[in-house]
């Protein structure tokens, strides 16, 4: 998917409630899963983190929980997240479909990443096992 088909996608995400989105985005992760047994057991690794994605250009934001090698998306969550990442939802979507590199959206500021750094550097390593 090149950027100009991903921004054409992220135009409607302004009008469509949150809790609709959750539900694509889990059934999208779910088929990550599902499809990519590396990254499936790689997930235990962070068990029991919380992490925020935060689409700037499009208002959104989900928190994705990972539990027994598994995805959950939740539209709301009330306490801290461990990491939370903040960009352009054409940059969240490369991070999660492994089309762009986090390292390089990182240092050029596309990406802002905060809380348990740890985690989060986990997390990349665990994406780039996305087949």
């Amino acid at each position: 998917m090149n950027k100009k088909m991903i921004d054409l996608a992220s135009r409607p995400l302004k009008f469509i409630p949150s809790w609709m989105q959750g539900a694509g985005l889990g059934l999208f992760l779910a088929h990550v899963v599902e499809n990519n047994p590396d990254f499936r057991e790689r997930l235990s690794d962070i068990d029991g983190k919380h992490f925020l994605f935060e689409a700037t250009d499009v208002g959104q934001r989900f928190f994705l929980y990972i539990k027994d090698k598994a995805i959950t998306v939740k539209v709301h969550y009330h306490e801290t997240p461990d990491v939370t990442m903040k960009g352009e939802f054409s940059v969240l979507l490369g991070l999660m479909m492994s089309k762009v590199d986090p390292d390089t959206v990182f240092f050029s500021r596309k990406l802002e990443i905060t809380g348990n750094t740890a985690t989060a550097l986990c997390f990349k390593n665990i994406l780039d096992s996305i087949e």
